[in-house]
């Protein structure tokens, strides 16, 4: 800040400005009054010294006696006594005249006029013709000697003298002035500082209470007014550094709330501009603006947009559902007002995709455990009804017959057993018998089982296991379940006439990544993309036209998922149409005990 805009500069300011105009205004009154007293004394002066002169000429003194008392007069005093237009007797000073400057003198008519009357003259007066030369200040008088002779005495004095003396004086009024500026000026700065500091101070204290410092406080030296705006100063930042720590903590208790919101919630304000939006409005905001539906790329979905305006028109509360790609959400919009008139508007986003899955999902899943149970049902019922009926005449048929209904019986206990195991390990009841093994032999053995059916259906089943001696820590018969089902998989996709089909169970142990990866990999008919993230789902099936003899139970998959991920491992499957599928068994080595 400049120091003029201070208020030290201005008290400052003011105060020598003040003094500057009393100390001009009081130096032309004495400048002005000394001048007049000056010439009036000097006037005197000189007509005491005429009369002096006129005393000793009328007493009849010689004129040799006028000499000692004309060194008695200042050098700058003049003497001139005439008679008859003679000079009798002179002081000079250091103008030295001439008879000429005498003469003019002499006959001067102004001087003559009020000398005839008698009369005391003091006038200026310039000896020589030039205006420019030294003019004196003159005074005459006319006395008459004893003898009954005139005379004329001309005492002056130079007005260069007198403008000295006045010059001196005026030095001294300046010199005295300055002085007495200065010394104000260190006085009033002084003062006005330690005036202002405490303003200083809280001028600083309220900056640092505009940047959300509120410890700070203004100290208070003085009990006057500004000591009392110090200390009301100081109770306004307490009570406002309350304020704001209370503001701060409902900010913070509101954010959070909106943070670790589930739903999505957006404030709109009335011309449809978002004002505050939590994570998961963020996240749905960025599905819309980015999915294939929003060619225009506009902000928000114009249904939402439809509501906001259905909900400016009517003020009533607005509930829809937003659907976009297979995202589906609920949208429920109120008014917030300020009196009467409306504020914003306030948007609660739900996402409703994982509950119409999971609602498609126990559809699907009534539906297909109803289909997969229908069917054997339907043959067992079927089979029955042709022995009891009497179609089947011949013991081979009837045994044929009877086989096909101990089968279907096989295939409804496997369907229910598996729908148990899967319902034990969803709810956690999953208990593993673990014990350390070699890998390798337990791979061969699993593999060996399917030699058979491998032959049958025309394809190559070999095994491949980098770590021949490594052992693991794990539930023989729980991953013994995992493996075959998917080589059992893998063979039924794969092998067909006219096809050399291969399958092969690859276990490789990766020390670095602290994994063992063991690989079913087939060279089948693979699985379609789309059909990849749902693979482990329950009775979800990628080849929706499976003719009878190929069919599982549908829940394998997950089955095999909840036991490679209750010993802490991972399964994922990398396919291609028409080119085979490999399904990859990730789990911990350092989890091996």
């Amino acid at each position: 800040m400049r120091f003029w805009h201070s208020i030290v500069g201005k008290i400052w300011g003011s105060i020598i400005l003040l003094l500057t105009a009393v100390l001009v205004a009081t130096g032309f009154f004495i400048a002005i009054t000394y001048g007049d007293k000056n010439s009036e004394q000097i006037t005197e002066d000189i007509h005491t010294t005429t009369e002096h002169i006129g005393n000793l000429i009328e007493s009849g003194e010689n004129l040799d006696m006028l000499d000692p008392a004309f060194d008695l007069l200042d050098e700058s005093i003049g003497v001139i006594v005439e008679q008859d237009g003679e000079v009798i007797a002179s002081k000079q000073t250091s103008m030295h005249l001439d008879d000429a400057s005498y003469q003019k003198l002499f006959s001067n008519q102004k001087f003559n006029e009020h000398l005839d009357k008698g009369d005391f003259v003091s006038e200026s007066y310039n000896f020589y013709q030039d205006q420019t030369d030294e003019t004196v200040h003159m005074g005459a008088q006319r006395f008459k000697t004893l003898d009954g002779n005139i005379c004329t005495v001309y005492v002056y004095r130079s007005y260069g003298d007198i403008l000295e003396i006045t010059g001196q004086v005026t030095k001294t009024l300046v010199i005295s002035g300055i002085v007495a500026v200065l010394v104000t000026s260190i006085l009033s700065y002084i003062l006005s500082s330690r005036m202002s500091y405490p303003l200083r101070e809280m001028k600083k204290i309220a900056i640092a209470v505009s940047k959300g410092n509120f410890d700070n406080r203004v100290p208070t030296y003085t009990h006057d007014e500004i000591g009392d705006l110090g200390i009301a100063f100081n109770k306004m930042a307490q009570q406002l550094k309350y304020n704001i720590s209370a503001l701060r903590q409902e900010k913070e208790q509101l954010s959070n709330i909106l943070v670790g919101m589930a739903d999505g919630v957006i404030k709109f304000n009335i011309d449809k501009t978002i004002i505050l939006s939590n994570p998961p409005a963020e996240q749905f905001l960025h599905d819309w603006f980015f999915s294939t539906e929003n060619s225009d790329k506009v902000l928000i979905p114009p249904k939402l947009d439809e509501m906001l305006s259905n909900i400016w028109e009517t003020r009533e509360e607005q509930v829809g559902e937003i659907s976009f790609g297979d995202q589906t959400y609920v949208a429920i919009l109120t008014l917030l007002y300020n009196g009467d008139d409306i504020r914003s508007i306030v948007t609660v986003i739900r996402d409703m995709t994982e509950e119409k899955r999971l609602e498609k999902m126990k559809t699907d899943f009534v539906n297909n455990v109803s289909h997969e149970l229908r069917t054997p049902i339907s043959m067992l019922q079927g089979y029955s009804e042709a022995i009891i009926d009497g179609v089947a005449q011949t013991d081979e048929e009837v045994r044929e017959f009877a086989q096909i209904i101990y089968d279907e019986s096989l295939r409804i206990g496997r369907l229910v057993n598996d729908m148990l195991d899967l319902a034990r390990m969803e709810a956690g009841f999953n208990q593993l018998d673990k014990e350390r093994e070699q890998i390798a032999p337990f791979l061969d053995k699993v593999v060996s089982n399917f030699e058979v059916l491998a032959k049958e259906n025309n394809v190559k089943l070999r095994l491949v296991a980098d770590d021949p001696d490594l052992e693991y820590t794990f539930d023989q018969d729980r991953m013994e379940q995992v493996l075959v089902n998917l080589i059992m998989n893998a063979i039924r996709h794969t092998g067909r006439e006219d096809y050399d089909g291969v399958v092969e169970v690859h276990e490789t142990a990766n020390f670095y990544a602290d994994e063992l990866v063991i690989k079913i990999i087939d060279n089948g008919s693979g699985i379609a993309e789309e059909d990849i993230p749902f693979l482990f789902e329950r009775f979800y099936k990628a080849d929706k036209a499976r003719v009878r003899g190929k069919t599982g139970t549908g829940i394998g998959l997950s089955i095999v998922k909840n036991i490679v991920e209750a010993h802490n491992g991972k399964i994922s499957v990398e396919s291609n149409l028409g080119i085979g599928s490999t399904f990859i068994i990730t789990l911990p080595l350092s989890t091996d005990v």
